[in-house]
């Protein structure tokens, strides 16, 4: 049976730059339609709901900046989180604009093309690395996920199929979407992206572990930590990648 990695396999055999390209830059269908579920509802909940605000804060970013390219535009400030040294670091190095930073140029191409703003690509990427104003230790399974420091609450939490990567079990999920919550200002909103019923996904050669979760037990977990949910939706997919049935998406107010 093959190893299935966890917890701090992500600061020793997670690969960031095999997880971009196998995730996020690829061409394969499932990874195109996963990019345009995360862009269709950042246009559609942006649209529908005025959510603006100075400060946003990231939870279990990964390498992966993605959100960020959407919601500069809304939240001038980030706050970039991740559980794992190796994915801060790729997010540092594109930042800083190393030598040997990933080239996320591309994909914010696309991203402004979908939105008619083709021509500006190069300054939304000016605002993606001036908004993100640190980069900073996160973990899920405490009660203040960013311990040791301490902030004042958020306008915005923004987090993306990460959850499900860090909890043990059922439990433990609720419990951590409780600790995120903790985070946000009343009035503040949540956006939260889920795999479904993935119980592994794949990077490389090898498989990280996922807690199996449904639509409605998401949605539970979001109401009983006190969010009003104002945007649900559900995509379907089907992938090597994993052995999901699909990915949701939740946009909730905190009470």
């Amino acid at each position: 049976m093959a190893t299935v990695y966890r917890g701090d396999a992500y600061n020793t055999d997670f690969e960031s730059t095999t997880y971009l390209k196998t995730c996020v830059f690829s061409d394969l269908e499932a990874v195109q339609k996963a990019n345009a579920f995360r862009s269709d509802m950042f246009e559609k909940t942006f649209s529908k709901c005025d959510f603006t605000g100075p400060r946003l804060l990231e939870i279990g970013g990964g390498p992966n900046i993605a959100n960020a390219i959407h919601a500069c535009t809304r939240f001038p400030e980030i706050i970039f989180s991740d559980y794992s040294e190796k994915c801060r670091q790729a997010v540092e190095k594109w930042v800083k604009n190393t030598p040997d930073a990933v080239d996320w140029s591309q994909f914010i191409k696309s991203v402004c093309d979908k939105e008619g703003n083709e021509n500006k690509w190069e300054e939304r990427q000016a605002m993606v690395r001036q908004s993100i104003r640190e980069i900073i230790h996160c973990d899920l399974l405490k009660s203040n996920p960013l311990e040791p420091k301490v902030y004042e609450p958020f306008d915005a939490i923004v987090t993306s199929y990460c959850v499900e990567a860090a909890c043990p079990d059922k439990d433990s999920f609720k419990e951590a979407i409780k600790n995120i919550v903790n985070l946000l200002k009343p009035g503040g909103v949540l956006f939260i992206f889920t795999v479904l019923n993935e119980s592994f996904y794949v990077v490389g050669e090898k498989r990280f572990y996922c807690l199996k979760v449904e639509e409605t037990f998401v949605k539970t977990a979001v109401v009983e930590a006190g969010c009003h949910i104002v945007s649900a939706e559900f995509h379907s997919l089907d992938t090597h990648l994993g052995d999901l049935s699909g990915m949701s998406f939740l946009a909730a107010i905190k009470q």
